[in-house]
């Protein structure tokens, strides 16, 4: 037989292959969602967008963010390290020098274990351009993004199905390219320490984001004022013991 004969019923013409996994669980008298539960894969690397909601606004709301991808991974997949092959996909875009940069941001969701100790991880960004003659000219120092519990914030959000708290971290590149590059970019999980993550979220989009921290997140900026504000106390307490000698 050179070709599958194909069988045609009335019940399921002109309806998509979805629309007829769902008649099929209801004449079955199953729901379609426990249907689909059924039939799912255990597991699967998929990211998902809605897995961990985190706020993201232009600075200035006449000038909206163009977003070109974002993806949500959580599971086993971002329980990685160095040791581990990892390969999270965030997308692929055609580079409009017009727009500007493209901004990569990763929303890190993690449990801190022992917060008597500093917990990091490090995540590896791999871009490629595929199309291009030469490889992409990146500086080495945006080619690894950097979670330090230093510069993370407590916060209750929704990762998966129900709220839970977390430790919240945000960090992003930007990156150009010469007009119409094809680019892909990918990242690639390596040595963690004293964090459990819980989701990773990566978005690509052009624009200038509201760099404000995120609920109890701490910025660098308030890190670099604590420190020059002590610094600060104790040059003056130097001064002041200095007169009275």
């Amino acid at each position: 037989m050179t070709r599958a004969a194909r069988i045609s019923l009335p019940l399921f013409d002109g309806i998509s292959m979805t629309a007829r996994l769902h008649r099929i669980a209801a004449l079955a008298g199953l729901s379609a969602s426990l249907f689909v539960a059924t039939v799912a894969l255990p597991h699967a690397a998929v990211a998902q967008s809605n897995a961990l909601p985190m706020p993201l606004e232009s600075r200035d709301p006449a000038k909206p963010l163009t977003v070109i991808a974002d993806q949500t991974w959580t599971g086993p997949e971002i329980q990685a390290q160095a040791k581990d092959f990892s390969r999270l996909e965030v997308g692929s875009f055609k580079y409009d020098a017009s727009q500007g940069p493209v901004i990569l941001l990763i929303d890190y969701a993690a449990t801190w274990p022992d917060p008597e100790n500093k917990g990091e991880a490090i995540i590896d960004v791999g871009i490629e351009c595929p199309e291009a003659r030469d490889p992409c000219a990146i500086p080495i120092t945006l080619g690894t993004i950097g979670i330090h519990t230093e510069y993370m914030g407590e916060s209750v959000v929704n990762v998966g199905p129900a709220p839970q708290a977390a430790w919240i971290g945000r960090e992003s590149h930007a990156y150009t390219f010469p007009q119409d590059t094809y680019v892909e970019v990918r990242l690639a999980l390596q040595d963690r320490r004293n964090l459990d993550p819980k989701a990773i979220r990566a978005r690509l989009f052009y624009g200038d984001h509201d760099r404000d921290a995120l609920p109890g997140q701490k910025t660098r900026f308030g890190a670099v004022m604590k420190v020059a504000l002590a610094l600060g106390v104790l040059l003056a307490l130097l001064v002041w013991w200095m007169r009275r000698g």
